[in-house]
């Protein structure tokens, strides 16, 4: 663990956060040049082994131990409580319009191709590169196929007229990954075919710019998008208003909120996110994360975390520190019967 710890501390200034995670913490072998590691999830796991076999020691069922034996049953708590935030859990944001609202999460880092008509949508893992499919929206049957799909991206401008849209006037090469991972320009390039002669032929789209691309049809437009994946709720939130508020005499932000409608089936209710004091409903936890103004409107970001685990580092925090107590107590008993 201290390996892994030294090594995943040194990396990440040259990694960034999320590889870094995803590389030493998140996986089950990890390497240090050609040498293999146990990664941060298999030292979990053998943890957590050793200390449920430690359960059945014999000399651990005693009332002189009962404090040792809940300190470890604390301990176990907390270990199961990160296996399911490490498998089950999720992070996101919600990035919402005033006066509109939203029923899906954006991922930070996963990607997805979307297809989407006035009554159909479509959508694709971007990091199968193997997508060859036929696609059928109304009357109209074509196949996309996936050329490739980038990371991170670098856009050069250029004129070349056997491609089309985007990619027609910007080439697009792979580029290495941002240590913040969230700042990656993806990029994937596809090609269309069966629709026309005039529509038929290889796009582009990346997230940063032009990362949207329509097609006029007989059936109406179709859209071609690269966008953050989305997880959908069963709820929505509409952005009431955005507040803020600046230090006095200056443009630095004090503090700043959004009052929000939060619609669950046929009721609502009006909530108040703060910096400090976010909204909570079902598993889901959706905090004040930043802001932004375009053209006079209003737009408000919430950082969104699904946490399965997230009473049991509370609950095993206090059995242990009960644990603890209960152990010094009975030793310091112990002591002055001597």
């Amino acid at each position: 663990m201290l390996i892994l710890v030294f090594f995943g501390t040194i990396r990440q200034g040259e990694l960034g956060l999320y590889l870094t995670q995803k590389i030493y913490f998140s996986s089950l072998i990890s390497w240090i040049y050609f040498i293999p590691i146990p990664g941060g999830r298999l030292i979990m796991f053998v943890m957590f082994i050793n200390l449920f076999s430690f359960l059945f020691r014999k000399s651990l069922w005693k009332i002189k131990k009962i404090g040792i034996l809940i300190v470890h049953s604390g301990a176990l708590l907390l270990l199961i409580g990160g296996g399911l935030t490490a498998y089950f859990s999720s992070e996101g944001r919600m990035t919402i319009k005033e006066g509109e609202k939203s029923n899906y999460i954006q991922d930070y880092y996963d990607k997805e191709f979307s297809i989407t008509s006035s009554d159909t949508t479509i959508v694709f893992n971007v990091k199968d590169n193997s997508i060859n499919q036929s696609i059928l929206i109304g009357d109209i049957n074509f196949n996309i196929d996936v050329l490739s799909y980038f990371d991170n991206s670098n856009s050069f401008s250029r004129v070349d007229s056997t491609y089309k849209g985007y990619y027609r006037l910007n080439d697009i090469i792979s580029k290495p990954s941002e240590k913040e991972f969230e700042m990656n320009n993806a990029a994937i390039i596809y090609k269309i075919s069966g629709i026309s002669n005039n529509v038929d032929g290889i796009y582009a789209n990346t997230i940063f710019k032009s990362h949207t691309h329509s097609l006029d049809t007989d059936i109406g437009t179709i859209l071609f998008s690269l966008r953050p994946k989305r997880t959908y709720v069963p709820f929505s939130i509409e952005l009431i208003d955005f507040i803020e508020e600046l230090h006095p005499g200056t443009t630095i932000a004090k503090s700043y909120s959004s009052e929000v409608m939060l619609h669950i089936n046929d009721t609502s209710r009006r909530v108040v996110i703060e910096m400090n004091e976010p909204l909570r409903y079902n598993e889901y936890t959706f905090f004040q994360s930043s802001f932004n103004r375009q053209q006079n409107t209003e737009f408000s970001t919430f950082a969104v975390v699904k946490n399965y685990g997230k009473l049991f580092p509370y609950i095993s925090s206090i059995m242990m520190c009960i644990g603890l107590l209960t152990h010094l107590l009975m030793m310091l008993t112990r002591r002055i019967k001597k």
